[in-house]
């Protein structure tokens, strides 16, 4: 069985990545303060390989409704590409601070499809949304390759 849709839906964020980025470029108001999210390390939990921490910065102004912070992580063997470990997550909504300040978070992602595999390119995707901004979104996608911790 292959499976496709984890493909579909990464060129999708990535294209709402890439519209978001244009739209939040053509924007003239600096009044106001713009809703941000990147991906800033990816590791594989040495405890569960079948779990990945993606560790993310954002900024978001305050705003009346609650935001939705989605993350997720695709990839595929490059043995077997009919393998994809594919996973996402939401974050609670009063988890994520909108004060106007960067903020950190770490998401947690479960493949459910397979273990993730050490030094192997994933697509990590990442996005904030609120439906009160312009735009309402924001998204961060990169290739990165999955690794352990470092022991720092």
């Amino acid at each position: 069985m292959h499976l496709r849709l984890p493909a579909a839906l990464a060129a999708l964020a990535l294209g709402l990545a890439l519209a978001t980025a244009a739209v939040a470029d053509e924007d003239p108001d600096d009044s106001d303060t713009a809703t941000v999210v990147e991906i800033t390390e990816v590791t594989i939990d040495p405890e569960s390989p079948d779990l990945v921490q993606v560790d993310l910065n954002y900024t978001c102004a305050p705003a009346d409704g609650p935001r939705s912070l989605n993350t997720s992580v695709e990839q595929t063997d490059p043995e077997d590409p009919a393998t994809i470990a594919f996973g996402s997550t939401r974050t609670f909504p009063a988890q994520i601070e909108c004060d106007g300040a960067e903020h950190s978070q770490t998401a947690v992602v479960q493949s459910k499809t397979s273990d993730w595999l050490t030094g192997v390119d994933a697509v990590v995707i990442t996005t904030l949304t609120d439906l009160g901004a312009t735009p309402p979104a924001s998204a961060d996608a990169r290739q990165l390759v999955l690794d352990l911790p470092s022991d720092d």
